[in-house]
């Protein structure tokens, strides 16, 4: 009998397993040993597989997984489903970037990412329905959060735990230069929200477009698929060990 599964890898490992495991009694047991390791990180895994190694061992001895929520994004690709942030702006060019760079390694791969990007990049115009309430804009990043961070270690959303069943959506307006050099650094201990150009909503269920041109959506680091998409979040539907 089987009653889970151990993932060793990095957030797309673990993406690609909760799309087998979401709404079923499997728990999943994870190892780090990834680029970014956000998921393991929020999860209080550590960041090196010799630390979940460490974690892991004893819980699974007498399992007893907790049951987190999953963002469940539904679209032109069809139905998938995400556990740490969904990117939608600025923030998903750049993980794609860094999802195709060797080097560096960790967070400094997506350093180099926004070092690339950023120069050239136009803020998109969104139509984001949060609630029944549609709003149309100009965004510099769009990101709906179940867990804390991405990019390695960036808090985009503090208040998010996985557990409280509803997500975060964060959205900035666009910003200079300037004003994107001061609150990126608020960004690693989730400071930037205190800036007048950064919201966030509570809500169990978005819908995010854009008007014009296109933007591919990334969740946990790997890609979805194109906008619009609807994100909604599942309660307790992932057994995990954490």
């Amino acid at each position: 009998m089987v009653d889970g599964i151990v993932t060793m890898g990095g957030d797309g490992t673990i993406h690609l397993a909760i799309q087998h495991l979401v709404g079923t009694d499997l728990f999943l047991g994870h190892v780090p040993f990834g680029t970014g390791n956000d998921i393991a990180r929020a999860l209080g895994l550590g960041t090196t597989w010799e630390s979940g190694v460490e974690r892991l061992l004893p819980a699974l001895e007498e399992p007893e997984p907790t049951a987190l929520d999953v963002m469940k994004i539904t679209g032109s690709h069809g139905t998938r489903y995400g556990l740490a942030v969904l990117s939608a702006g600025l923030d998903a060019i750049v993980n794609k970037a860094a999802n195709g760079y060797r080097w560096p390694h960790g967070h400094a791969r997506y350093l180099r990412a926004i070092i690339a990007k950023l120069p050239g990049y136009s803020p998109r115009t969104y139509r984001v329905d949060v609630g029944g309430r549609t709003n149309t804009g100009d965004a510099l990043l769009v990101a709906v959060a179940n867990l804390s961070s991405f990019g390695g270690g960036l808090t985009i959303s503090p208040e998010s735990d996985g557990e409280d069943g509803v997500l975060e959506l964060i959205l900035a307006k666009p910003l200079s230069l300037p004003e994107f050099l001061s609150v990126f650094p608020k960004l690693y201990k989730g400071r930037h929200l205190e800036a007048d150009s950064v919201h966030q909503y509570r809500t169990d269920s978005v819908v995010i477009d854009t008007v014009g041109e296109g933007v591919t959506a990334m969740v946990d680091g790997e890609e979805v698929g194109p906008l619009p998409v609807t994100v909604t979040v599942l309660p307790r539907s992932l057994r995990f060990l954490c």
